[in-house]
């Protein structure tokens, strides 16, 4: 396939490029910016593209790639928000970071068939994501009592920063945790997966 990289590291150019091309693929073009790969006359197959960016996002740059041609999106986010809004905008296909070295030629090849790509462990990280309760039935306020938690904070800390008090946080964390049917532990987890707090770096 002839395939184009929007990513903005050129170490990791570098080893697609020789993953890619070493096993019949051919890599046409190389930006750093999603902004060059839209103003570009090259037409690949494919793009891979990185949602970390400077200037344009990967998300912000989709709808303008897959007028083109299908999108891979390889990326070191892995929650499932970033999955679900990946898709949402016209990816064909989400591939984590981690996993690239061993499931991108299985990306391109399920892409080449006509069919969308999602890794085996995202998909199933997905499923539970789209079956939880999101955000949107938390007030605002649940929503940044239940994020300073996740963050790591005490309650009498979430609530200094809120300016509220501390049994007035506790009340906010109860009702959080009745509606999304949750436990404490899984907050952070749950706060991740649902954009409310970064991925803790690998």
């Amino acid at each position: 396939m002839r395939v184009a990289l929007i990513e903005d590291h050129a170490v990791v150019r570098a080893g697609l490029r020789l993953l890619l091309e070493s096993s019949g693929h051919r890599v046409v073009a190389e930006f750093d910016r999603a902004e060059d790969a839209i103003a570009s006359d090259e037409r690949p197959e494919v793009y891979v593209l990185d949602l970390n960016l400077p200037g344009m996002s990967g998300l912000e740059a989709l709808p303008h790639l897959t007028a083109r041609a299908r999108v891979l999106v390889l990326s070191m986010h892995e929650e499932p928000v970033y999955v679900s809004e990946a898709f949402r905008h016209g990816a064909a296909g989400f591939l984590s970071k981690r996993a690239a070295d061993v499931a991108l030629l299985d990306a391109l090849a399920a892409l080449a068939r006509g069919e969308r790509y999602l890794h085996p462990d995202l998909a199933a990280r997905l499923a539970e994501y789209v079956s939880e309760p999101g955000p949107e039935v938390l007030s605002r306020r649940e929503r940044d009592v239940i994020a300073g938690l996740a963050r790591g904070l005490e309650l009498k800390e979430v609530a200094a920063h809120l300016g509220i008090s501390p049994k007035t946080a506790a009340t906010y964390k109860a009702r959080a945790l009745a509606k999304l049917g949750l436990r404490r532990g899984e907050l952070a987890r749950w706060a991740r997966e649902h954009g409310l707090v970064a991925e803790p770096p690998a």
